[in-house]
């Protein structure tokens, strides 16, 4: 089995077990310089070290938008011996900074492990061998309750007309719905690499399968049920109105 196969079969776990404070979800990128501190007795500044880092979905999200980024990755892969294709060097980044979150996490910010370092000990250990059970990768969309509203808000003013109120956040229907589209978030994408003979050059190939537990537009039908139902007088009232403009506009033919 490949290095690629063995790294994302090896690395599925949630790595966030027992960590507390305001390490979890970051990781270490390096150091960053020195920054001044003021003593806090007298006037006196001193200088002292400072760490470079980003949540975790951060650092994915940079290796999307920074070329120099995607490049020092290649460069590093290719270092350990490693071949993968573009969609490949994505998912080991973003696995690469989940270990390196783990270590920076659980040890309260003592273990600075950058990305890279985590993917030179993962390669130098599967170098000698080393064997683990196959686990496939879980990856986990991280959407803030304010996302979330955001999207109710946007299909309630669509479908009923008019943007969401205090009233409505403090309902059941509300609370029930943003707690069910959590868990289809939650749910993630399911990602598995195998090696596959290609029937038409007879060839072994590398096949990479992704899994989403959900869709944008299961999202988007949930919410829109939810907020038909919620206020069906401000729905029949919106109809209408679309109803009288599309008349209008076919000067008043109907």
């Amino acid at each position: 089995m490949s290095f690629v196969d063995t790294f994302f079969n090896n690395y599925g776990k949630d790595t966030t077990g027992g960590s507390s404070g305001s390490y979890v979800n970051k990781v270490y990128l390096g150091a960053a310089g020195s920054k001044k501190v003021a003593l806090k007795r007298g006037r006196q500044t001193i200088n002292v070290p400072a760490d470079k880092t980003l949540t975790t979905t951060e650092a994915k999200r940079q290796y999307l938008t920074d070329e120099t980024l995607r490049n020092s990755w290649s460069t590093a892969l290719r270092k350990n011996g490693i071949t993968a294709d573009p969609i490949q060097a994505r998912a080991i980044w973003d696995l690469s900074v989940d270990g390196a979150s783990d270590w920076y996490a659980t040890s309260n910010g003592q273990q600075k492990v950058t990305p890279y370092q985590y993917l030179n000990w993962y390669a130098s250990g599967s170098k000698k061998g080393t064997k683990k059970p196959s686990i496939p990768t879980r990856q986990i969309y991280e959407v803030t309750d304010e996302e979330i509203d955001a999207d109710v808000n946007d299909i309630a003013l669509k479908k009923l007309g008019r943007e969401l109120q205090d009233a409505d956040r403090s309902a059941e229907w509300y609370k029930d719905l943003v707690k069910g589209i959590n868990k289809l978030y939650q749910s993630g994408v399911v990602t598995s690499v195998s090696e596959v003979k290609n029937p038409q050059t007879g060839k072994m190939e590398k096949v990479v399968r992704q899994t989403p537990g959900f869709s944008k537009e299961e999202i988007s039908q949930k919410i829109t049920t939810a907020v038909e139902l919620a206020d069906p007088e401000s729905l029949e009232r919106n109809r209408r109105i679309q109803n009288t403009r599309w008349l209008l506009s076919q000067g008043g033919r109907g």
